[in-house]
């Protein structure tokens, strides 16, 4: 099998991952949707939001969280939050007011610099693997060294 091939099994692969995560995300059985969809029955059910974006302030005791879910409302004290910070929120469902009331939040200051030193990792493997590896004579064998 040849390294294009390869690389193309492995590039659908992980899509066909990313797909499951999202049907995943999407129909779990306790979440957003579920709530929203039955209220009465859910009200007081525990929420968890791990790592979620703050996609709008709506005032002083609430906010609005994104993920695969848009625009999910949460009563909670909002101070110091902005649009686009991180936050993991833990709270209840209120079906009077069809929110989720905040019981613990974190916000992830330090996620921007995460991501970019993940960015900086994956673009030092893309560049710096062909120039410490060469293929010969149909193997991969090191450059320097060995």
């Amino acid at each position: 099998m040849n390294r294009g091939l390869q690389g193309a099994i492995v590039l659908l692969l992980l899509a066909m991952l990313g797909a499951y995560y999202a049907k995943l995300a999407m129909d779990l059985e306790i979440g957003w949707r579920q709530c929203s969809s039955d209220p009465a029955r859910w009200d007081g059910q525990e929420l968890v939001f791990p790592l979620w974006v703050v996609t709008g302030v709506d005032g002083p005791d609430g906010y609005r969280i994104s993920k695969v879910v848009k625009d999910v409302p949460v009563a909670g004290p909002s101070e110091g939050l902005e649009e686009g910070d991180t936050v993991s929120v833990i709270g209840h469902f209120r079906a009077e007011r069809m929110v989720v009331e905040q019981s613990v939040i974190e916000v992830h200051h330090l996620r921007p610099y995460k991501e970019a030193i993940g960015a900086i990792g994956l673009l030092a493997a893309i560049f710096g693997l062909p120039w410490l590896f060469r293929w010969r004579n149909r193997r991969l064998e090191e450059r320097f060294g060995g």
